[in-house]
């Protein structure tokens, strides 16, 4: 993953404990729940930001720009911030980083045929938002997101530099800004991987590998007949979970582990199978859960969706999880991107990023946003 891919906490949200919820009507379960979470979100977002007002925002006007000719408009309030840094254009005061946006704005149009600058809104390290095409246009930073998501770039600081604290504290200004004025949903997600790029690995050089983990399978560790209804695929999301029970270091006692996850998920919690489509153990080994086809019962509104990834163990105050089941993880998600499975612009976030929950804990969160 890159290392400028910046998380802003999106959901701001204080976890009470792990959430499951059931698998069905999954459609009706986002709309009922959606005010809700809004709501709840939203306020929890003006407690903790305590923020007031707008932030400062150069228009295109002001820092020079060409007459805006892209088309097509957004729908508010997007799901998605996607945010990105742009270097090479190194500058800390207004007059200099115009310029650049400037320079910018011609190689866009006139070198590789874009319409405008990429970006909805540019931040520069001299702490001032630029406004790219605006609240209202498409950007053209994402493919098959730029119609439902805010693209954000962060620009001006040195070449493997991150950006300032002052061009942070714009940005989380303007996030906090476009949701009070109803651009960006309250619950919006704030991609953690984009396209095929991994963070789930700690940075090393590359090995070849196989396209796909080798996959326990449900006859392996003697699953019981599942009742969860077909999962349409490719699926746009993946989320990291734990299952904050005890971690496993051998195959048969992982064995043992999904087995009675998967009896207390359906005899305690009434769900149609165990919850996950995977779970990784710290033996490197994936076990299949309800697998590619079926839906999972792991996150409210996202089970029809997403494919559910847990690892076995609770990583709130632990180590996170060990090499193996990190790279176990990364090449199963590389394998649902090659078999189909998984979009290839699937977005990859944690479970407390989408469920009011612990899930997948600290240590393990910090591992997939950096």
């Amino acid at each position: 993953m890159l290392p400028w891919l910046l998380l802003f906490s999106a959901l701001g949200l204080q976890a009470w404990g792990v959430s499951e919820r059931f698998s069905w009507s999954e459609t009706q379960a986002r709309e009922v729940s959606e005010q809700l979470l809004d709501l709840f979100v939203g306020v929890s977002q003006l407690i903790c930001k305590g923020r007031s007002g707008a932030p400062t925002i150069v228009s295109r006007k002001e820092w020079g720009a060409k007459s805006l000719t892209c088309s097509g408009q957004l729908t508010p309030p997007v799901p998605y911030i996607i945010t990105d840094q742009v270097m090479g254009m190194e500058c800390q005061e207004q007059n200099d980083c115009s310029q650049k946006l400037r320079d910018l704005q011609s190689r866009s149009v006139y070198t590789q045929g874009q319409c405008e600058v990429a970006y909805n809104f540019l931040v520069g390290d001299d702490g001032r938002v630029y406004e790219g095409v605006g609240w209202g246009v498409p950007g053209m930073h994402t493919q098959g997101y730029n119609n439902i998501s805010l693209g954000l770039a962060f620009f001006g600081s040195k070449i493997g530099s991150s950006p300032s604290p002052a061009a942070l504290s714009a940005a989380e200004d303007l996030i906090f800004y476009a949701i009070w004025k109803g651009h960006l949903s309250s619950r919006y997600i704030q991609p953690l991987l984009l396209k095929e790029e991994g963070c789930l690995s700690p940075k090393q050089p590359v090995m070849p590998r196989t396209a796909c983990p080798t996959i326990i399978m449900r006859s392996a560790w003697e699953a019981r007949e599942t009742h969860c209804p077909i999962m349409k695929l490719p699926a746009k999301y993946v989320i990291i979970i734990h299952t904050a029970g005890t971690p496993c270091n051998e195959s048969m006692d992982c064995q043992i582990r999904v087995r009675d996850t998967q009896s207390y998920h359906m005899d305690r919690l009434n769900f149609c199978d165990i919850g996950y489509h995977f779970l990784v153990g710290q033996d490197g080994g994936v076990y299949e859960g309800v697998g590619w086809h079926r839906q999972g019962s792991h996150t409210y509104g996202y089970n029809d969706i997403g494919l559910g990834i847990a690892f076995m163990g609770n990583f709130v105050e632990t180590p996170p999880p060990n090499a193996a089941a990190l790279e176990a993880a990364q090449t199963l998600i590389q394998c649902a991107v090659d078999k189909g499975y998984l979009t290839p612009n699937y977005l990859l976030v944690g479970h407390s990023d989408v469920s009011n929950t612990l899930s997948p804990g600290k240590a393990l969160y910090n591992i997939i946003s950096t």
